[in-house]
């Protein structure tokens, strides 16, 4: 890998591959390339176009992240053979894609639609919940002109 001197943790190339940082090569014995993989890796802007109107921003509760600043997730992993489909994806804030393995969080899909159940010390009930659209959550700051 450019720039890498040592080995990858497993840890580290989960991390890689869940942020779409990696594209898997298969060489021949001569350097010449056999396979480049599966073509559907990583979500297109119109993919992340419907997913930032179905999901407002980041679907952690209470996060405010706006579709601009954040990651779509596969929620099946693309390394479990999860498909890169609005189905199988929703929109995570840095912060939370970067966690969200360790972090409690659990996520699902029920009818093209995020579920989401907190952790223990977030949510005592481990109730499943719709993912709400967070931007609606967040009161707008008035207009300049309004103040």
């Amino acid at each position: 890998m450019d720039g890498i001197d040592g080995p990858l943790s497993p840890g580290q190339v989960d991390e890689l591959i869940c942020a779409g940082g990696y594209q898997p090569v298969l060489f021949g014995h001569t350097g010449t390339i056999l396979h480049l993989g599966r073509s559907n890796r990583f979500f297109t802007a119109t993919q992340r176009r419907a997913l930032a109107a179905r999901d407002g921003g980041c679907v952690i509760p209470g996060c405010t992240v706006p579709p601009h600043f954040t990651q779509a997730h596969h929620v099946t992993p693309w390394s479990q053979g999860g498909l890169t489909d609005i189905d199988n994806a929703v929109l995570l804030c840095n912060a939370a894609h970067s966690s969200i393995e360790t972090s409690g969080w659990d996520i699902q899909m029920r009818g093209g639609r995020p579920w989401i159940r907190g952790p223990l010390a977030f949510d005592p009930t481990q109730i499943w919940r719709p993912a709400g659209q967070n931007r609606a959550a967040t009161p707008a700051e008035k207009p300049t002109w309004e103040k």
